[in-house]
């Protein structure tokens, strides 16, 4: 394939392009990092292009056919031509595109849940559904009762094909949802052993395996307690409420966030507060899929900084910046990064 003479949108309507950026294999992570090295020039383009397809593969969960999804691309891309000599003219049709993006894909995976929901209420027979995102992935999950999840990169949710009784989620990782209300069918999501209950609400859950579970309130009133208890219950009703559960020690304390930051990953925009570099590490590498190896770290880092839709190595550049490293990306694999204090 010549891609010499692409254009933004030749390489949004491009399938292997496509599967390169959403589906990416050791074969298309080499030969577009080679044609990128030949073709500087297109680099930008490439990567606005990459962009969008990303923001396009966070909404919707649901399977599209290769049909659709190319009417989909159709439509978002129309006639227009794009030139790649005026970079802010490249950039304003960006945003566009992506929101064009997001409202036809939403549109579509709307209709085919409500679909797929109204097919499974005429049966009797419950499965369980089972969502996982691994490093490098978010994705938007609507439930069978019209709930909104927004899960996060390396979590797992698993609830039932038809709620009946309650509505029970089960979350490994950290995911935010906005509840549809029912109050005859209680919210229930069950983490590292604390189960948090809604009936109409939204709120924000980190709850990563072997770490304490973090609830964030948003709207609405929850309330939370072990699994395996009734006693130790607390209830949040106040935006930016939290609560905080050592699954090892039983232990459940209520306070409040500093600022209403704590969900906003779901917008694409990653935030620090006075972290520790383990926990920058972990983050960069859940979220942007990469291996990250530390070097000579021998003090204490506290580090507060917000990060809109950047890519990684402007974030590197910012954190490098005050914390005083340097960084090196393979040229083998650009996904191995090395940090050196």
């Amino acid at each position: 394939m010549d891609y010499h003479d692409y254009e933004l949108e030749d390489f949004l309507a491009d399938p292997e392009f496509r599967d390169w950026v959403i589906k990416p294999n050791r074969s298309s992570h080499f030969f577009w990092k080679n044609w990128l090295t030949a073709n500087p020039s297109k680099k930008e383009m490439v990567l606005a292009a990459k962009e969008i397809l990303l923001s396009l593969s966070y909404y919707p969960d649901a399977e599209i056919d290769s049909k659709a999804r190319e009417e989909l691309l159709t439509s978002i891309l129309g006639k227009n031509r794009f030139t790649s000599n005026n970079k802010n003219n490249l950039m304003s049709y960006m945003l566009p595109l992506a929101a064009c993006g997001l409202l036809l894909f939403g549109l579509v995976v709307g209709m085919r849940t409500f679909a797929t929901t109204a097919l499974a209420s005429t049966s009797q027979s419950i499965t369980y559904i089972v969502k996982e995102n691994l490093r490098g992935k978010k994705s938007r999950i609507t439930l069978p009762d019209g709930s909104t999840v927004f899960l996060n990169n390396n979590s797992k949710i698993k609830y039932a094909s038809r709620f009946v009784k309650d509505r029970q989620i089960f979350l490994e990782g950290e995911a935010y949802f906005e509840v549809e209300k029912d109050a005859s069918k209680p919210f229930l999501v069950k983490s590292n052993g604390l189960v948090t209950k809604a009936l109409g609400t939204a709120f924000n859950i980190k709850a990563h395996k072997g770490e304490q579970v973090e609830v964030g309130l948003v709207e609405g009133k929850i309330s939370v307690g072990a699994v395996f208890e009734d006693q130790n219950v607390g209830i949040i009703d106040k935006p930016g409420g939290k609560a905080t559960y050592v699954s090892e020690e039983g232990e459940l304390s209520l306070s409040a966030y500093a600022d209403m930051d704590f969900y906003k990953w779901t917008e694409r925009t990653l935030v620090f507060k006075a972290a520790g570099f383990n926990e920058i590490e972990e983050t960069l590498e859940n979220w942007y899929d990469v291996d990250i190896t530390v070097h000579n770290l021998n003090r204490r880092v506290s580090y507060t900084g917000e990060f809109p839709s950047e890519s990684l190595e402007n974030v590197l550049k910012r954190i490098s910046y005050v914390e005083k490293f340097t960084y090196r990306i393979d040229k083998e694999d650009e996904r191995a990064i090395a940090i050196y204090f």
